[in-house]
């Protein structure tokens, strides 16, 4: 050891000592802004990298090329995150937040600190280059890795390890998504079920600072929304969508862990990764809206551009084959998530559910209204399709209401989005009464 590397470590253990004579209640707060400040420039750092795959993807496609690559893209895209998994990550990289979950089920909170860092680099590869999944389930891991590894650092308890790890997740998705509620009302129905009233301070203050220093650094809104009202006699359309989201979700679960499965059966990874990409490039390139995390078709739905939104596909020639195109589109989407994750790729279902949902809330509400049944408000029907489905699969009802109304500011559409989600959730935890997460941790185990 050099003597500037000893005068670093001297310093490193001085300064430890003197913040340990801190008052427990003090330290754990600073500690929770701390992790939010961290996690807030992790977001902006996996955003920031996700542009830059993106404007590099931009400027091959401007070529004229872009069907042609949709064969290629995807695949390039899997196998360099099992590249990068396999050369940095020697211990493996575990995705998902069924590892944060059983992290905290085990009581040890420990996450390793690889992944500060490894999920920003594997999922910006497996996303920017057209992988069918979210970056919201890698933010989380990230903001979680960093509340494990700051909470060890300063020698907390397994009880507290929890809350700061907790409080990584909730700063995450507020940074992500610079939603600070949804961020808190996330880490309370997925990680930490049965917390106590005390408990909420250290969340609430990650999750803000999270959402301050994404707002800082990344100013750009992921939604653009501009609806006022709801009308009354929509009530039981909002009922019935509820209820297929919930029936839907119940699907999403189930055919996930069946092809997670049969992944799994393949001990090569790069077979399996070549074997998924393969599948994966052909189902993007004849619906692009699932190339990516699939925001874009979202919005297009908000903006009116309903005749762009099936853009370069198949369908796009013939707007009478809209509503089919989109049914095969719902179904053809879990499976296209499904297989970027269980081939390798790193994202989560989060971004998905948001599109199935959306797309789902269009279908009924632009049925209804093109054949004359029911005039009604179609981007007010998608974005209660989002939390439909959301609460659906992931079982959180409380995040989806304050998400969706969050990041798109349809906060007059809080009734509608509570009838949806209640209901979604009622009926898919009926037949289906763990959520994703849930049923991908007992596969762990």
């Amino acid at each position: 050891m050099t003597t500037g590397q000893r005068h670093i470590a001297y310093l490193t253990i001085q300064f430890r000592r003197n913040v340990l004579r801190i008052p427990k209640r003090t330290l754990l707060i600073l500690t929770c802004i701390l992790i939010g400040i961290s996690a807030g420039f992790s977001a902006f750092l996996l955003k920031s990298v996700l542009q830059y795959v993106h404007q590099f993807i931009q400027i091959v496609t401007d070529r004229n090329i872009f069907n042609l690559l949709l064969f290629v893209l995807p695949i390039i895209g899997l196998f360099l995150t099992v590249l990068y998994i396999n050369i940095f990550h020697k211990k493996g990289l575990k995705k998902g937040i069924s590892p944060i979950l059983y992290a905290i089920n085990n009581k040890s909170s420990h996450i390793e600190r690889s992944h500060t860092y490894g999920h920003i680099f594997s999922s910006a590869l497996t996303i920017g280059f057209g992988g069918s999944a979210g970056f919201e389930a890698p933010i989380v891991a990230t903001g979680s890795a960093i509340g494990s590894d700051i909470a060890r650092y300063f020698k907390f308890t397994s009880e507290d390890r929890a809350l700061l790890l907790a409080s990584g997740a909730a700063a995450g998705i507020s940074a992500i998504f610079n939603a600070p509620i949804a961020g808190v009302l996330f880490a309370i129905e997925v990680l930490l079920v049965g917390i106590s009233v005390s408990a909420f301070i250290p969340l609430l203050l990650s999750s803000a600072t999270g959402a301050i220093v994404s707002k800082i650094l990344f100013q750009e809104k992921l939604f653009v929304l501009i609806t006022n009202e709801w009308e009354l006699k929509a009530i039981p359309v909002y009922i019935v969508l509820g209820s297929i989201a919930g029936l839907y979700s119940v699907f999403i679960i189930r055919q996930s862990i069946k092809v997670n499965k049969l992944f799994s059966k393949f001990k090569n990874k790069w077979l399996r990764a070549g074997t998924g990409g393969i599948i994966l490039s052909t189902l993007i390139f004849i619906f692009p809206s699932l190339y990516g995390e699939g925001y874009f078709s979202i919005q297009s739905i908000f903006n009116n551009e309903k005749i762009h939104i099936l853009n370069k596909t198949l369908f796009s020639s013939n707007d009478n084959f809209l509503f089919a195109a989109i049914i095969v589109l719902l179904f053809v989407k879990v499976y296209a998530t499904s297989i970027t994750i269980s081939a390798g790729g790193n994202g989560g279902v989060f971004a998905p559910s948001l599109f199935m949902g959306g797309f789902l809330g269009f279908l009924i509400a632009g049925a209804l209204s093109k054949f004359g049944i029911m005039e009604l408000n179609i981007v007010n029907f998608t974005v209660a399709g989002m939390a439909g489905v959301l609460a659906g699969v992931i079982k959180i009802p409380l995040t989806a209401v304050f998400l969706i109304a969050e990041i798109t500011g349809g906060y007059a559409l809080f009734i509608p989005l509570m009838i949806v989600s209640a209901t979604s959730f009622f009926i898919s935890s009926y037949f289906e009464n763990k959520s994703i997460y849930t049923k991908e941790l007992e596969m762990r185990a």
